[in-house]
């Protein structure tokens, strides 16, 4: 998911259109996106698994409204390899925890080497050039 939404991304900033005023506006966002939705698979995994019976996640709130936001909660630590503490995988669910701590490593850095390319085809878009008269004066 995430290779095809850069892959939009960068056909959309070669293609633009005048109507695009900012850019990268539009690829900050679209990759915060990307990112929260990764999250939220992973949340869904991590509650199937729950419900399963296949581990637990310790101090989380169990059933209620709550249930959901608490492994949301803890998806969006894990991906972003915070790790607070508060609420602790027991069980199986363990290694989807470790697996999207690593996912989120890589894909977090992806994107930020994406942004950077980025960037720097935007705004050498947008810089003067030197001319050759301006070129020859320098020597």
């Amino acid at each position: 998911m995430h290779f095809f939404g850069l892959r939009w991304l960068a056909w959309l900033v070669q293609h633009r259109e005048p109507k695009v005023r900012r850019p990268l506006l539009v690829v900050l966002f679209t990759i915060f996106t990307l990112h929260l939705v990764e999250v939220l698979l992973f949340a869904i995994l991590l509650a199937l698994i729950e419900a399963g019976g296949f581990g637990r996640l310790m101090g989380a709130t169990y059933g209620g409204a709550g249930w959901f936001v608490d492994h949301f909660y803890f998806s969006i630590a894990s991906y972003t390899t915070l790790g607070l503490g508060d609420i602790v995988p027991h069980g199986a669910i363990r290694m989807v925890a470790g697996l999207e701590a690593l996912a989120g490593l890589v894909l977090v850095t992806w994107s930020a080497s994406f942004t950077y390319l980025m960037m720097e085809r935007l705004w050498s878009d947008r810089l003067p050039t030197k001319t050759e008269t301006e070129m020859e004066k320098e020597d």
